[in-house]
């Protein structure tokens, strides 16, 4: 205490310096309308600028929330225009459960893109009624597909991956093929059993096809960025600049087809041998 004593004391001049210069500022500002006003402006603008970085701070803060809001209202959105019942004729109709799919937004909580086997992380889960075999895609397409899930997890193996095989087809003339992935780049994949018949040139987009039991039909892959054929060979070498930047990937989409469980029972009681 008493150290604070003659601290204080010591800059008792100081002090009575600072006293006085208020003093003699507070009566010059009461003495003047002109040195009035241009206190109030000052103090204003100093004011508004703390202002200013306080809602500033508040909104940043506020963007992950609505970020949430807006990744949940596409979901719903996406959901109600896939949910639309197929009319075969007037008296018929496939229920909207077996053709229908829902949409559920997630974040991305962890993302490879250097592997060969690259991977992303969700954070949804069982609980939030993910299951193995979802297709996940972001407003820039397709994206790839749930493998394991936890309580609150998911992981995805990306279109970045040796095992991820996703039916595409060549928009233009519905010529359907096979996108994968040998390793590089990670904006890059490769379209396969295209015939060398079929028309194509770079800019053609490609997108997935009805044969996917997975993704929904016509969801953007990317786009021919390179066509290439081999003497003797009957399909095209076509390389398709990806249409997501897995660099930037922060929400994604996850695609629950209600019917996909029926097919894939029925489809494992083929045999191709007999």
């Amino acid at each position: 205490m008493g150290t604070i004593v003659r601290f204080l004391y010591r800059l008792r001049l100081f002090f009575l310096f600072v006293l006085l210069e208020t003093v003699a500022i507070v009566l010059t500002i009461q003495q003047s309308a002109y040195h009035q006003a241009s206190f109030f402006n000052s103090s204003n603008a100093v004011a508004s600028g703390i202002y200013k970085k306080i809602a500033d701070a508040h909104y940043y803060i506020s963007l992950r929330s609505a970020n949430d809001s807006l990744a949940t209202e596409n979901a719903r959105l996406l959901s109600m225009l896939y949910s639309d019942t197929l009319a075969i004729t007037d008296s018929m109709k496939f229920p909207s459960d077996v053709l229908s799919y829902s949409f559920q937004s997630a974040r991305v909580i962890n993302n490879t893109t250097a592997f060969r086997n690259n991977f992303l992380t969700l954070n949804r889960g069982s609980l939030q009624g993910v299951r193995p075999r979802m297709a996940v895609v972001s407003a820039q397409g397709a994206v790839g597909i749930v493998k394991d899930v936890s309580d609150n997890y998911a992981t995805v193996i990306s279109l970045l991956n040796k095992n991820a095989r996703i039916s595409a087809k060549h928009t233009k003339s519905q010529t359907t093929g096979t996108i994968i992935w040998q390793g590089g780049s990670y904006q890059f994949a490769e379209l396969i059993e295209i015939p060398i018949h079929v028309k194509l040139k770079v800019g053609d987009s490609i997108t997935t096809s009805s044969y996917s039991n997975i993704f929904p039909e016509d969801i953007f892959i990317g786009k021919v960025s390179k066509v290439e054929k081999t003497d003797g060979a009957s399909t095209y070498e076509i390389k398709v600049k990806l249409g997501v930047d897995y660099k930037q990937l922060t929400f994604v989409n996850l695609i629950d087809h209600h019917g996909q469980l029926e097919r894939d029972s029925l489809e494992t009681k083929l045999n191709f041998n007999e």
